[in-house]
């Protein structure tokens, strides 16, 4: 009698226990010395049953992670955010029914929708940054400048002065973001501006519709709220509207993108708030 079984003539449940036990030689085959092993393995796991092998156990999940939790808690305070812009981590914490700690790490995904507690008031006096403090007083040297030669001063005036190199100051349309119109800048260093300026350099939007368009950048979860994706998501809605730059929503509503931002919540706050 041979000594040796060949794993072809084993029964397919047999031979999977075979190579689960490492019970094969090089040739595949297996010693009969090894049989009654095999045979105890299969009886104590097999149930007596040898025609399948045995199934791998697996444990059931009886509740979910803390990335899943964190998500959906991201999810309501997102939904929320969307009715509420302009909360509070506590506001969302009350309305949630969530402790603020678990409130506060799932709301960053959306933190640009919500305002601090030091945010709820507008300040007295607007901060104007120094980028355009400081080209707010070239502009008004470069006027008094250009008043010693042209008087009084019109746009047109003050243009040749510029392009001719005899006075060094900001153009006529970056004067008109600055202060509103051209006779309000000459009115500021008390200038006479003369004739009216032409309506190309009027300012195009006031401050009513510029804080329109921050909130309806601010409502597209795609751009966080990021200054540096203001431009992108104007590229894609001027097809329909003409729409503001960065550079003329800051220029004219003044500040940091953080403080129009948030003047801008406590505005959408305004609309549920009272």
């Amino acid at each position: 009698m041979t000594q040796r079984i060949p794993l072809a003539e084993l029964p397919e449940s047999v031979a999977w226990a075979a190579r689960e036990l490492e019970l094969l030689d090089d040739n595949n085959t297996l010693s009969r010395s090894h049989m009654r092993t095999l045979g105890e393995f299969l009886l104590r796991f097999g149930g007596g049953n040898t025609s399948v092998a045995p199934a791998k156990a697996t444990r059931t999940r009886t509740k979910p992670t803390k990335a899943e939790v964190r998500s959906e808690l991201t999810e309501r305070i997102s939904e929320y955010l969307s009715t509420h812009p302009g909360a509070t981590l506590n506001e969302v914490s009350t309305a949630l029914a969530a402790p603020l700690p678990a409130i506060t790490t799932s709301a960053r995904p959306v933190e640009w929708l919500i305002l601090g507690d030091d945010e709820l008031t507008a300040p007295t006096e607007r901060v104007e940054s120094q980028t355009i403090s400081v080209t707010r007083d070239r502009a008004r040297g470069a006027l008094q400048a250009a008043n010693l030669m042209a008087s009084p001063l019109t746009h047109n005036a003050y243009t040749a002065l510029l392009r001719s190199g005899r006075i060094q100051g900001p153009s006529v349309a970056r004067i008109v973001q600055l202060f509103g119109s051209w006779s309000a800048a000459c009115s500021s260093v008390g200038v006479s501006s003369g004739e009216a300026l032409r309506s190309n350099y009027e300012r195009t939007w006031d401050e009513e519709q510029l804080f329109g368009f921050v909130e309806r950048f601010l409502r597209e979860p795609a751009h966080h709220g990021a200054s540096h994706q203001f431009d992108l998501w104007r590229s894609t809605v001027n097809g329909t509207q003409k729409v503001p730059s960065l550079g003329t929503v800051r220029n004219i509503l003044g500040g940091t993108w953080g403080d129009i931002r948030t003047a801008t919540l406590r505005r959408m706050r305004a609309t549920w708030a009272n």
